[in-house]
């Protein structure tokens, strides 16, 4: 029986060792993949985080593009009602004056004469 004993407690400790071993391996072994899933979730909230500032910074980019272009449209707009209203007043100004030249041609004598007077010469613009 000692001899059974002598050969069985050493066993015995060692399997116990082993199974001590083989526990914490385990143990350590969860917490690492512990350690990994918990970057992981890390590293993918950052992930989402830059692509949602970065998508932020475009947008703004776009926005601020888009409203140089409008202002620039509403300028160019602008500038023509400018030029159209500076256009229609001199094409009325010259109206007024084909009309006023009319006049005075209708009001000068000898209306059926044949050539130029020297009346309706002097009607005539410079």
């Amino acid at each position: 029986m000692t001899l059974i004993s002598k050969v069985t407690t050493p066993v015995v400790i060692v399997g116990a060792m082993l199974l001590a071993a083989a526990g914490l391996g385990t143990i350590s072994i969860l917490a690492v993949e512990r350690m990994q899933e918990r970057q992981d979730r890390q590293v993918a909230a950052a992930r989402v985080q830059a692509i949602a500032e970065r998508d932020a910074h475009w947008t703004a980019e776009i926005e601020k593009s888009e409203a140089a272009a409008n202002r620039r449209i509403a300028d160019q707009v602008r500038t023509a009602m400018a030029i159209e209203a500076d256009a229609n007043s001199r094409i009325q100004a010259a109206q007024q004056q084909l009309i006023d030249l009319e006049k005075q041609n209708a009001a000068l004598p000898f209306g059926d004469a044949c050539g130029l007077s020297r009346d309706r010469v002097r009607l005539l613009p410079n």
